[in-house]
């Protein structure tokens, strides 16, 4: 048990599944690719869902400012816990103005894409 678990745990810790001896019957190991990391930009991120309330607070006692749309782009200028404090990059779907700041609850956020 021990010998399995220091295996999975280089494996893991080299990033490849050639590590790992296979048994006979299993597919062939994949090979890792190493992925060049490309720049994440926190104004690449979007609303997830249609109604998202955008709060004078991260709690959902803080007052709501308005309502944000499936698709609204903003820039998320800082977190805290499960919320982000998010501005507008342009007029949401509801009638905020662009650069109206709030926070928003991240699970209501698509968040930015990073790849290439």
């Amino acid at each position: 048990m021990r010998r399995i678990s220091l295996a999975l745990t280089t494996a893991a810790l080299i990033g490849t599944a050639a590590a790992l001896a296979a048994p006979a019957q299993a597919a062939p190991a994949t090979t890792v690719t190493a992925v060049s990391a490309k720049a994440c930009h926190e104004d690449n991120a979007m609303i997830y869902s249609d109604g998202t309330r955008l709060r004078t607070k991260a709690s959902t006692s803080g007052a709501v400012v308005g309502q944000l749309y499936f698709g609204d782009p903003i820039r998320i200028l800082r977190s805290s816990g499960g919320w982000d404090y998010v501005q507008l990059k342009s007029k949401s779907k509801g009638g905020l103005a662009k650069g109206a700041r709030g926070w928003v609850a991240h699970k209501n956020i698509i968040p930015p894409f990073c790849g290439k």
